[in-house]
């Protein structure tokens, strides 16, 4: 368990400007209301305790939300852990006063907050250096949270330095898919500002009553604490007052303090320095910024090489669900062997993590011995294909200032480098696999695994088949982050029934899906180690009872429409593979990926009657240039914008597209390989893929407030169902480096790389092209013959930028424009004379203009109207 006085320290940290939420949200009216559950002071309260709270300058308290803290610890003391207010709990001080004495602090404890909260304060809030942004104190509680993504340039052009140059903000509202947008600047009225704070607050306390392991698992009810904290206060700026730039909230604030605070505690206990002095040193590196990443991602996830592609859907889902276990386990295991709490885990997602722990011999100590364990466990399972690589930096309080920041930095990045170069230690895992053939097991029906054709069999599984631990894990999580809507992470010594993992993450964590009745025991006797609600949030709302993680993808599902859609029979005769997928539609059951490819099949007029052709397409996209966007791209860097900038957009990664895929109807057949971090790898119906890569761009540039330096490649390839696994991935991440290759901004789709407002342009031709079938403008044939004028346009344009030599046959591709004059008069409107008919040619014309301005690319809508007329 984690030493009590350290939970003391994290907690009292993060809780210490609590009272800035409070303060904003305290309405007089309120104060009776039942759902305060009696926070509200009353004014004797405030009177008896400002001078014991709030500094005092020239005569006047200053700092008002400190008090407001201390009334929040004690007037909702019963909805918070009961030993939190208990005299004997750790060591020190009192946690009210630990919490709440920051801005007058007395004892080596209360400075150790503050100089947490100086030093996140420090590299939180700078000034705009334009005297007309300044906010007047009167206007405090109208102040919104700045958007980081308006402001990132990654070529010196800055905004002007000032709040009135900026237009977006985010709303006042709790965290869900559609909020995590910015909005235009809306003018509010102070009593609308404090109802807006008022009726988050009340919600926020409401909320926190039902926190689950209150009293059972205070680690664990932190950990919610946490995530409830990132739910209500993501957007609201922790600082509101004078010419502050208020982009980051108090969210990220409280847990940057939470994290140095434990820290700083550690640090000075270890090294036996537990004074005021010394702890107010501002010289010694007192800090290691810890950086974890899991290397070999895109082999484990696409590892291949067995003889079968049965079970390739859950195989997927339950890999690209354990590289999320590997990294948030390992900053778990990292984080309690060194003796701090989740809160210092300031950044995790896509496979990184960031932890902010002591500089003592110790901590450097518990790193290597982790690394090792995890190392070998990986070795073991993986073969090397996969591992785990920490690196990290010394840092003073100094460093984190906006003037040392950039060295900071740069250094942090070299770490990493070089770690990149030295993943493993090859003196002790180089060679052959020690014990390799020994473990193959001759009485099983296949010796050696059929879905990773690695690693010997252990156990039979399923109908004459065998699998090795890990592929039968994998298995087993693929198939219940279907059914189950939280997971628990246990020791693996848990008392858990059911079924659980043959192979525990790195011999400590065992996982399982199914502990409800178990639940109270384990907290008290701390075998659950963490607990979470991995649900995607259809209704748009993120769970708020215990810790939300944001790890899993959606899947669609069999529903009622799905019995009467005719797609899934049609040309069953003679088809064992279709008559084998009417077996497997059963409702509420994950469609596979057979079924999936239906979908692109398009209903006409006739009764079961269908046009189009059964493939899957495959998304691959990322965000373009991060590293420069973190490096150069904000002007003024700290720690918390940096965390805060990578948390959001894993949320629009790992929160809101996931949503999307569940609530909207166009899009619920696409399936979630992994989505998170700054890129995603979705499955779908091939035509309703490249419908989502629209919405995708469309939203992403909304979310960053278009700017046009931010921006997201991507690459789309079409399979039939049934292609190996390893091939799709292949393919599809061949189409994004051909979009990378294309200078970026960039989608590339049946092999042709072109920018995103092309695409948009080229959507809009694709849907004249159906516009003039309707009409009878074009037939098949045209539609073929624009398909070669296409390809020929694109050699013309090869051929006239070459500066060698042509041979003859070449010249062929330059006779495109005169064949598509031929084509025009002969082809266009067969059924129509006269006036009409001339009317149609002219129109069909402009075609001519399209093959000039796009050349092969007009491929990618002409490519689309076949595809969908078969």
């Amino acid at each position: 368990m984690i030493d009590e006085t350290i939970c003391k320290i994290a907690i009292a940290g993060y809780l210490h400007d609590i009272g800035k939420f409070a303060e904003r949200a305290h309405n007089r009216q309120n104060e009776n209301s039942e759902l305060s559950h009696g926070f509200y002071p009353n004014e004797t309260f405030l009177l008896n305790n400002i001078a014991l709270y709030q500094p005092c300058y020239n005569g006047k308290y200053t700092h008002k939300h400190a008090v407001y803290t201390a009334a929040f610890v004690d007037h909702i003391e019963q909805l918070l852990p009961e030993r939190l207010n208990k005299g004997k709990w750790g060591l020190g001080d009192s946690f009210i006063n630990l919490a709440a004495m920051h801005h007058k602090p007395e004892t080596p404890l209360q400075w150790i907050i503050a100089m947490a909260d100086r030093v996140s304060s420090g590299f939180d809030r700078d000034e705009f250096k334009d005297y007309n942004s300044e906010i007047k104190v009167k206007d405090y509680k109208k102040t919104r949270l700045l958007t980081i993504f308006e402001g990132i340039s990654t070529d010196n052009h800055w905004k002007d330095d000032n709040l009135e140059s900026y237009a977006f903000r985010y709303p006042l509202k709790e965290l869900s898919p559609e909020n995590i947008f910015p909005e235009n600047e809306k003018q509010i009225d102070n009593t609308q500002a404090q109802k807006e704070y008022s009726d988050l607050f009340l919600s926020f306390v409401s909320s926190l009553e039902k926190l689950c392991h209150k009293e059972k698992n205070l680690p664990l009810w932190f950990e919610h604490f946490d995530s409830l904290f990132m739910i209500y206060t993501s957007h609201i700026p922790a600082a509101t007052v004078g010419k502050v730039v208020p982009d980051v909230s108090l969210y990220d604030h409280s847990k940057m303090t939470a994290a140095l605070a434990s820290a700083i505690y550690l640090y000075h206990k270890q090294n036996n320095s537990m004074n005021i002095e010394q702890i107010k040193n501002d010289e010694k590196k007192k800090f290691l910024i810890l950086n974890g990443d899991f290397y070999g991602i895109q082999n484990f996830i696409f590892s291949e090489g067995g003889s079968t592609n049965k079970e390739a859907a859950k195989l997927l889902r339950g890999r690209s669900f354990a590289v999320s276990l590997i990294s948030e386990l390992a900053a778990d295991m990292l984080c309690r062997q060194i003796g701090v709490t989740t809160a210092s885990v300031v950044l995790s997602a896509a496979g990184k993590f960031t932890i902010i722990v002591p500089n003592t011999a110790e901590t450097r100590d518990m790193i290597k011995k982790v690394e090792e364990q995890i190392n070998d466990w990986l070795i073991k399972m993986f073969y090397g294909e996969s591992a785990l690589g920490i690196s990290f930096v010394e840092t003073s309080y100094s460093d984190f200032t906006s003037r040392n920041f950039s060295d900071f930095w740069n250094r942090l990045g070299d770490e990493l480098e070089k770690k990149k170069y030295s993943k493993l230690n090859l003196e002790k895992y180089g060679g052959v696999i020690k014990g390799y053939f020994e473990q193959f097991n001759n009485d099983l029906y296949e010796k050696l695994c059929p879905f990773c054709g690695k690693r010997p069999s252990s156990e039979n599984f399923g109908d004459e088949s065998s699998a090795c631990g890990i592929c039968r894990d994998h298995i087993y999580i693929g198939t219940n982050l279907v059914k189950a809507e939280r997971i628990a992470i246990t020791a693996i010594d848990a008392d858990i029934y059911g079924d659980k993992l043959k192979e525990p993450f790195f011999g400590e964590y065992q996982v399982s899906f199914d502990v409800t009745k178990k639940l109270n025991d384990l907290a008290e006797k701390g075998t659950l180690l963490r607990y979470w609600d991995i649900s995607i949030c259809k209704d748009g709302n993120i769970a708020r009872d215990i810790t939300a993680k944001f790890i899993n993808g959606y899947v669609p599902f069999f529903d009622e429409s799905d019995s009467n859609d005719m797609r899934y029979l049609h040309g069953t005769k003679g088809d064992k593979r279709k008559l084998e997928m009417i077996e497997q539609m059963d409702i509420g059951k994950p469609k596979t990926f057979s079924h999936i490819a239906c979908k692109a099949l398009n209903p006409t007029d006739k009764q079961d009657d269908f046009t189009g052709v059964e493939a899957l397409g495959v998304l691959k996209a990322d965000v373009d240039k991060l590293g420069l966007i973190f490096g150069l791209g904000l002007k003024r860097n700290s720690l918390s914008r940096m965390t805060t900038l990578s948390r959001q957009i894993n949320h629009y990664f790992s929160i809101y597209l996931p949503y999307i895929l569940s609530s909207r109807e166009e899009f619920k057949d696409i399936y979630t390989v992994f989505s998170g971090g700054d890129d995603l790898f979705l499955i779908g119906p091939w035509n309703r893929i490249i419908d989502f890569a629209i919405f995708l761009h469309e939203s992403f540039s909304k979310y960053v407030c278009q700017n046009k330096q931010i921006t997201i490649s991507a690459g789309i390839s079409i399979h039939k169902q049934g292609e190996p696994v390893l091939s799709i991935a292949e393919r599809s991440e061949h189409a994004l480096k051909k979009s990378k290759d294309n200078e970026r901004d960039s989608i590339t789709l049946f092999d042709e790389s072109i920018k995103w407002d092309d695409f948009h342009n080229l959507e809009k031709i694709k849907k004249q092209l159906y516009e003039w079938i309707e009409k009878k403008f074009i037939n098949n044939a045209m539609l073929f013959n624009f398909n070669n004028f296409a390809d020929m346009a694109k050699q013309e344009k090869e051929l006239l930028g070459r500066h060698e030599g042509v041979d003859m046959e070449e010249w062929e591709c330059l006779k495109w424009r005169a064949r598509f004059k031929y084509n025009l008069v002969r082809n266009t409107a067969k059924d129509l004379e006269g006036d009409k008919k001339e009317g149609a040619v002219k129109e069909v014309e402009k075609a001519f203009e399209w093959f000039i301005n796009h050349g092969g690319a007009m491929k990618i809508p002409v490519w689309q109207v076949i595809y969908n007329q078969r």
